[in-house]
């Protein structure tokens, strides 16, 4: 008979930044040797492919995919697609990720050729990267260009005469044309011009200045003392997800996670372009060219789920996954269109196929449904994510 449910075996990514217990707290992850526990890959992409427990062995989810697209993700996807076009991540994050921007997928596409169609400097492959947050915990992030007469006002505050000119020019000029070379002014300024900007910035906050972005700069200034980044409460909006809540990331939008824990989901892609909170390079031509300098409004990032009886179900804005968070159930049915990545994120959960087949998960433990599978029964004490095209 063939398989049915697959338990997945995830990659790991000890990234500087990420926590040392949270993967411990939530999902009883251990951490013998106490190394910093930042994201848990779910996909099949291939800086962390997922395996597959098959029987007493396990395998690539990318070889088991590949061996019958069709039967795997579905003839749609198959055909779009002709892999798994989602990656899910857990992320735990004690300190502030790089300020970052993805590209779109013709920049993708046109970066990774550049390079020769293998991960390079820019580009690590020649897909874009528009990407959901969920919140687990309270959740510090930043995320698009504040409105400009606001950015305009912060950096007025600071009284820095290494931006009057810059400021000058963008107060002439408040459209995503004049934000561009404001920002680059920003990310050109020499050391000396840099270590005083950031200095009038903690005189201003000593002052009383800025108070409302003071817990966001003060991480920031105690993670990465003298980077540039420093000044980017200033620019971007800065939003505390609380536990339950989600927000959507497009491609070219400029965004950094600070702290706390959530599930990311996105397209499978590691394309990142940093822009400050890094001793990585920075290669500000591409950064440029991919970044989108539009203002936002801040009521528009948080977002809302549409509510089926336990089901909640979020409206992701692009093709390439969906995203949904299940309550407490009983025997809930649900029918499979494509390949679905189940993810327990509290309790436990049991999955009962037509055929016998059960598999039982519980917190942090996850599974590869293909779409052959069809439909199953979930019943579940707490709650998991499902993720699908």
């Amino acid at each position: 008979m063939t398989q049915v449910f697959y338990r997945l075996r995830n990659n790991i990514k000890n990234y500087a930044w990420g926590s040392r217990t949270a993967l411990n707290t939530l999902f009883h992850v251990p951490n013998p040797d106490d190394q910093p526990q930042a994201e848990m890959w779910m996909g099949t992409h291939p800086a962390g492919c997922s395996e597959v427990e098959c029987g007493q062995s396990a395998r690539s989810l990318q070889t088991l995919i590949a061996e019958d697209l069709t039967a795997m993700l579905g003839e749609r996807a198959a055909t779009r697609f002709g892999q798994l076009p989602f990656l899910l991540k857990f992320l735990a994050a004690d300190s502030a990720l790089s300020i970052q921007v993805h590209p779109n997928k013709m920049q993708a596409e046109e970066g990774f050729s550049r390079q020769g169609n293998q991960p390079g400097e820019a580009y690590n492959d020649d897909n874009h990267k528009p990407e959901l947050v969920y919140a687990l915990t309270p959740f510090m992030a930043m995320n698009g260009f504040r409105p400009y007469q606001e950015i305009v006002n912060h950096f007025l505050r600071l009284n820095a005469p290494e931006l009057t000119g810059a400021l000058t020019e963008l107060r002439s000029n408040m459209t995503a044309d004049g934000l561009m070379p404001f920002f680059l002014s920003l990310m050109q300024l020499d050391p000396a011009q840099r270590e005083s900007v950031l200095a009038r910035l903690s005189a201003c906050i000593d002052s009383g200045g800025l108070s409302h972005l003071n817990p966001f700069i003060s991480r920031l200034q105690r993670d990465y003392p003298g980077d540039i980044g420093i000044l980017a409460p200033l620019f971007l909006h800065c939003i505390t997800l609380n536990p339950g809540e989600a927000m959507f990331l497009w491609a070219g939008t400029l965004h950094a996670y600070v702290s706390g824990t959530a599930v990311e989901v996105m397209a499978c892609s590691d394309n990142v372009l940093r822009a400050g909170l890094t001793p990585k390079n920075i290669n500000l031509a591409e950064l440029v060219k991919c970044t989108v300098f539009t203002q936002t409004q801040a009521e528009s990032l948080k977002m809302c789920a549409g509510n089926v009886d336990v089901t909640h179900r979020y409206p992701i804005p692009v093709e390439d996954f969906q995203f949904s968070v299940i309550d407490r159930c009983q025997q809930k049915i649900i029918p499979v269109t494509s390949a679905q990545i189940l993810l327990v994120l509290q309790g436990s959960a049991t999955l009962c196929h037509p055929c016998g087949e059960t598999l039982s998960l519980s917190a942090g433990q996850s599974a590869f449904i293909p779409f052959s599978a069809q439909g199953y029964q979930l019943t579940q004490e707490g709650k998991c994510c499902l993720v699908s095209y």
